[in-house]
């Protein structure tokens, strides 16, 4: 027996599951990726916190999760090719980035890492 990466106790996949499912307080890592075929790959990964959705209806009393990024580094720029993103995904990018800049920013300019701050400011302008 040994472990590696997708080792459980949590996952999400294809495959059905018996572990009762995300609870919150559960951690995990986003890994989106492309990867061509005998040439590259890129991945870039993140941990998520798994909260306790509100939801607009009760279901059952069932409780509905969604994620929270607790590993916040911006997403290199140079990567990006705006115009092959979608709207919302455009949106989705500013949003994490301004996420980077409030939680991480705070505490650089605590602890007076000025140049620091400036650097993440840079890198989480808008795309």
């Amino acid at each position: 027996m040994f472990l590696n990466v997708h080792e459980g106790p949590c996952g999400i996949g294809t495959r059905m599951r018996e572990d009762g499912g995300l609870s919150p307080g559960m951690i995990l890592s986003n890994e989106p990726g492309f990867y061509e075929d005998g040439s590259f790959g890129i991945r870039i990964e993140s941990l998520q916190l798994v909260v306790k959705k509100q939801t607009l209806y009760n279901f059952h009393d069932r409780v509905f999760v969604t994620f929270d990024p607790i590993s916040l580094v911006p997403i290199q720029r140079k990567l990006i090719d705006k115009a092959l993103l979608t709207g919302e995904e455009v949106t989705w990018l500013n949003e994490y980035h301004q996420t980077c800049l409030e939680r991480v920013g705070v505490v650089m300019k605590e602890q007076n890492r000025h140049e620091l701050y400036q650097w993440l400011v840079e890198n989480c302008t808008p795309v």
